[in-house]
Parts: C-alpha cells; sequence; structure tokens
C-alpha cells in the first residue's frame, strides 16, 4: 500500500487497518519515498512464553510443599520469633 505523506493526516486510520493486516505502507512525498512503515513483529512467540511459565511456575513442584499459604506464612515469619531473641 502507498499513502502521501498530505494523506496521513486525513488517512491516519487506512494506515493503521493496513498494519493490523500485516501490510507493509509505502509513505512517499513528491514522488520520492520517505519511508516504509511495517507491522510489528510479535516480541515472544506465545507458544515459547507459555512454555517458559510452565517451567518457572513449576520449579518447585517437586519440593513437597502441600499449602502455599503456610509455606508463604513460614517465609514471612522471618528468622527470629521475637525481640528478645537479639
Amino acid at each position: 500500500m502507498q499513502l502521501t505523506a498530505s494523506q496521513l493526516q486525513s488517512k491516519h486510520k487506512v494506515l493503521i487497518d493496513a498494519l493490523k493486516r500485516g501490510e507493509t505502507v509505502e509513505i512517499t512525498y513528491h514522488g520520492q519515498t520517505l519511508g516504509v512503515v511495517h507491522p510489528a513483529a510479535p516480541a515472544v512467540n506465545s507458544q515459547e512464553q507459555e512454555a517458559a511459565m510452565n517451567e518457572f511456575f513449576g520449579m518447585h513442584r517437586d519440593s513437597g510443599i502441600a499449602n502455599v499459604e503456610d509455606e508463604l506464612r513460614t517465609i514471612r515469619k522471618g528468622r527470629r520469633s521475637s525481640l528478645s531473641d537479639l
């Protein structure tokens, strides 16, 4: 697709729609190409991201923690039970 620089102001929705469809848009000014706008590539493959999340959230599955709330209470309790332990 091709748009002139003057059309960008009035037809910006056309540009956005073309990018959503995956089209490359060429911007021209007085018949010369100023630039080319490409649709953004996805940052991370969704399958790769899901696999990484499954690995991360499943890393403690073999530790024998039965209840998450009890484990968090134990972690948050700290090393000392009172100030007299100083």
